[in-house]
């Protein structure tokens, strides 16, 4: 456990090290327990004044979670095991949110699914000029979670709904300009930032000392912007009111060739996930953190059940066959009542606390 996540103090600072490049740091349960358990006792040490995650060099930031072992225990019909995971993972990302003190991400590398959830909620996102964004859970028969039903939502415009439906990829640039990153570092720098946030002078307000370090550093970064390139496009599609609404628009959009490449993405992913992404994401838009993840927990224990979620695993990251078997042939095929029945209450809905480290139903 000790070599996949490591825990620091010092200067004032509570560092958390994400350490499995060769597995682009993907989260597994002991490692969401152990960071949350840390969260939780940093919450209320006075020698701890600021939080920061970050992950040894290498491709990723965190990709997400174990994929592959909560395959495996859904293969073995372990479906309470794959939900102590997800429980555990929603608390993780609630005490994110809820950290009293400043909590900094040093986003390095691509940061997708469980990665965004301990890093996007904080106060502070910093990211290299190598970060890389995206929410490919339709995909692999899922929906953006993590809390992601309740921050997309918040984004500028219709642009929560577009990274959703589509699971498109926003570089550095896109992230700065969307709020996504707060700031921003070469990785070059990276280590003269460290040092400089080492010999901060902490005081009353220690979230307006860590934002004048950091804006210090920050430099709005080169490179192509496609989300704001086509702000007004996405805004056109993606802020209408059902997923159909969103392909008709689509299909009769000048810019037709951005337009195909949308739909295209769209038609990738699994008709019921596009579907109740819809819904969900435009619930969030009035639901607080807490109400999201609730609403996530009862989502995600529906899509391990059916199994629709591990034929997604199997299909892109198992066999890499990528011709996944959906229960719907495309999303036409998606009925209102399939989708309300994704919308059950969870029989235990999940426990958000700071004196329990396991999420499970209260």
């Amino acid at each position: 456990m000790s070599e996949e996540i490591l825990f620091d103090v010092a200067h004032g600072w509570g560092t958390i090290t994400l350490n499995r490049p060769e597995q682009l740091n993907a989260l597994t349960l002991g490692m969401v327990r152990a960071m949350g358990a840390q969260l939780s006792k940093w919450r209320s040490d006075d020698s701890v004044k600021a939080v920061m995650i970050r992950s040894v060099p290498g491709r990723a930031f965190c990709a997400g979670g174990d994929i592959r072992a909560l395959y495996d225990m859904r293969k073995a019909d372990n479906i309470d095991g794959c939900m102590e995971f997800f429980g555990a993972e929603y608390l993780n990302n609630w005490r994110v949110a809820e950290f009293p003190k400043p909590f900094v991400a040093l986003i390095d590398g691509a940061v997708m699914g469980g990665g965004v959830g301990i890093s996007m909620h904080g106060d502070f996102r910093v990211a290299t000029e190598h970060a890389l964004f995206a929410m490919p859970e339709c995909g692999i028969g899922l929906y953006p979670d993590v809390g992601a039903t309740y921050m997309l939502p918040h984004l500028e415009g219709a642009i929560g709904m577009w990274l959703a439906l589509t699971g498109t990829r926003l570089a550095a640039a896109d992230m700065v300009r969307l709020g996504l990153a707060t700031h921003t570092v070469q990785r070059a720098g990276v280590g003269e930032l460290l040092k400089s946030l080492e010999d901060l002078e902490w005081g009353e307000d220690n979230h307006s000392v860590v934002k004048r370090a950091l804006d210090m550093w920050h430099v709005t970064p080169p490179g192509e912007t496609p989300a704001l390139d086509h702000l007004t496009n996405i805004n056109e599609a993606f802020a209408l009111d059902s997923s159909d609404d969103v392909i008709r628009a689509l299909d009769t959009m000048r810019d037709d060739s951005w337009a195909a490449g949308q739909r295209a993405a769209i038609e990738r992913g699994n008709p019921l996930s596009i579907r109740v992404t819809h819904r969900a994401m435009k619930l969030g838009e009035k639901m607080d953190m807490t109400e999201a993840l609730q609403m996530e927990y009862a989502l995600t224990r529906r899509f391990v059940e059916d199994g629709i979620f591990i034929e997604g695993v199997r299909a892109q990251i198992i066999d890499k066959d990528r011709n996944p078997v959906w229960p719907h042939a495309s999303i036409k095929d998606v009925s209102r009542g399939d989708v309300d029945a994704m919308f059950r209450d969870a029989p235990d809905p999940i426990n958000l606390t700071w004196s329990d480290d396991t999420g499970r139903g209260a």
